[in-house]
């Protein structure tokens, strides 16, 4: 008689149960492995976005200082005029004040002078800046001048802005206006004329030297 025996059977099933456990040993080792490697690699992302962000936030923090250090050190402001007549700028100090007419006959008055402007119209009112666009074309502007120029009040010579080297205007220099002496420069601006001068002539070199270089418009 054949005797019958499960000890095959039974080291068949311990040897797939040891695979089973080894494999899933293996398994929670790699998702373990991989788990930590993909959080290492999180953590790192956000060091390197967050040094990133304090890196930005310090250099637009620079540029925002340095640049506010730029402007509290420069001593002039600026006014700019109506955009359809050229929006004309102009640079002039900051312990200038300004009144700005456009309710006139021109399309633009402009009065400065340091400390209170003076009342405008008024008698004997002397301004350090004007800027004005004459709603009169350059060429009818410029004769009241030439007139003036034969008696020997005034001198006028080319001139062209700095900034506008395209435009070509002139220089006016003497008795610009009765009992006011001082600089002038008119230009024609599209159909008016756009004029830039200084009533007296303690405003001469600023006028000159500091405010028209940086003069623009749009012809």
């Amino acid at each position: 008689m054949q005797k019958l025996t499960t000890s095959g059977s039974i080291s068949a099933l311990l040897m797939a149960f040891i695979g089973v456990c080894v494999v899933l040993i293996v398994s929670l080792v790699f998702g373990f492995s991989y788990y930590s490697k993909a959080n290492k690699y999180k953590n790192d992302a956000d060091t390197l976005v967050a040094q990133a962000v304090a890196a930005a936030e310090a250099k637009q923090a620079t540029q925002l200082e340095n640049q506010f250090k730029v402007e509290s050190e420069n001593p002039f402001t600026s006014y700019t005029g109506p955009s359809q007549y050229g929006s004309v700028y102009v640079p002039y100090p900051k312990n200038w004040s300004g009144y700005i007419n456009t309710s006139g006959s021109n399309p633009l008055d402009a009065y400065f002078n340091p400390g209170v402007v003076p009342s405008v119209g008024g008698s004997g009112s002397v301004y350090a800046l004007r800027v004005q666009i004459n709603a009169n074309p350059y060429s009818q502007q410029l004769q009241q001048y030439t007139s003036q120029q034969q008696s020997s009040k005034l001198s006028i010579t080319p001139f062209q802005l700095k900034k506008v080297p395209q435009v070509t205007g002139v220089l006016i220099q003497g008795q610009i206006e009765p009992n006011k002496t001082g600089d002038m420069v008119m230009l024609p601006d599209r159909t008016n004329t756009l004029e830039l001068w200084t009533e007296s002539t303690s405003y001469n070199s600023i006028f000159l030297n500091q405010i028209l270089p940086s003069v623009t418009f749009s012809p």
